[in-house]
């Protein structure tokens, strides 16, 4: 038996076109558990906006927020918030570039103008109105700055120099910030300590800049498709695009199917 871990964006879910998760991906995720595997999901998205995605493949263990939330058989386990002394350093960010930054806590999606192309997507994702204004944030777990991390300069406050307390995710388009001693793989070592289960159990599926450690730390770490350089240098295996029955193809070729 492995647990197989799958981001969610560019890896369970297709955003080319209409986003959508592909036939072949279904079918993969449903013959692994068939053959006793157990799916387990790994994402940069807050465990609210991972619900829909974890309903549709009848996936109950989960590591969130990039590894700040950790679910195990629908019970959150682990939350590592915010620093609260750091707070005020984002909203003075967030008071220069209202319209480059954000931030979520557990049911939130706190944001000005930023997001406002994809709110439609996100309420979809929560089941319910998720968007609430910056200014009503009272705390958070991930703050976000929507600018690429070649562009920050020191006017970026903490997302350009981080104190001891935060951790950066430096991704193609935008850096969030988050608790220091949070990451993907972090998170999966806590579900798997939780769960009484061995580490080297573990198979990864991921495609971005935040994938990397896990790819590289587990027993099988799998690149899928267009994965960022980072993603693929740290592969055991670069497998098809997710729109080219990447992951189906990849379990077979692994021998999980």
């Amino acid at each position: 038996m492995k647990y197989i871990f799958f981001d969610i964006d560019g890896t369970l879910v297709s955003h080319v076109g209409v986003s959508h998760i592909p036939d072949e991906t279904r079918k993969a995720v449903t013959l692994l558990r068939e053959a006793g595997h157990i799916p387990a999901i790994a994402t940069g998205r807050g465990a609210f906006l991972a619900h829909q995605t974890a309903l549709e493949f009848g996936i109950d263990s989960l590591v969130c927020s990039g590894g700040a939330q950790v679910i195990s058989h629908g019970q959150e386990i682990f939350t590592a918030w915010f620093p609260d002394d750091e707070l005020d350093a984002f909203r003075e960010v967030a008071a220069e570039f209202p319209d480059r930054t954000a931030a979520i806590d557990d049911r939130y999606l706190y944001a000005g103008q930023a997001f406002g192309a994809f709110y439609d997507y996100f309420n979809g994702q929560a089941g319910y109105n998720c968007i609430r204004p910056l200014n009503a944030m009272k705390r958070a777990i991930i703050c976000y700055v929507m600018i690429p991390p070649r562009l920050l300069t020191h006017e970026h406050g903490l997302f350009f120099s981080p104190p001891d307390g935060v951790r950066l995710e430096l991704m193609r388009d935008f850096t969030e910030a988050r608790c220091a001693g949070t990451s993907k793989w972090k998170g999966i070592e806590r579900l798997i300590e939780h769960e009484r289960a061995n580490i080297d159990d573990v198979i990864v599926f991921g495609d971005g800049p935040n994938d990397a450690e896990m790819i590289g730390r587990a027993n099988i770490g799998v690149a899928v498709g267009k994965s960022s350089d980072e993603a693929k240098k740290a592969a055991d295996y670069v497998c098809d695009d997710i729109d080219d029955g990447g992951i189906l193809k990849a379990c077979k070729h692994l021998g999980l199917i």
